[in-house]
């Protein structure tokens, strides 16, 4: 074999591997922009969306536990005491 059939053979492999490598970064870049990349903004808005739901469900929540409280501050009083005893009992 000469020097010349073995350069050529080492160029071309070369060349073959750059064009594989070129093509992995082609489909590697595809499939990030269009399956990944828009599955990653469908996940970030539903989860945007579930916050949102879960704050407003907490604050109507803490709404009508400070509706109560106004209605009947003596009984919130006594309940809040009789949670903070038990509470203390069971911690020791």
């Amino acid at each position: 074999m000469g020097r010349g059939t073995v350069k050529d053979a080492t160029t071309a492999a070369a060349d073959s591997t750059q064009a594989q490598i070129d093509s992995l970064r082609d489909q590697v870049q595809r499939l990030l922009t269009e399956t990944i990349s828009p599955a990653l903004i469908d996940a970030a808005d539903r989860a945007d969306h579930a916050v949102a739901n879960a704050r407003q469900i907490t604050d109507h929540q803490v709404d009508n536990v400070s509706t109560r409280v106004r209605a009947q501050p003596i009984l919130a009083i006594l309940i809040s005491s009789v949670v903070g005893f038990l509470a203390g009992r069971f911690s020791k």
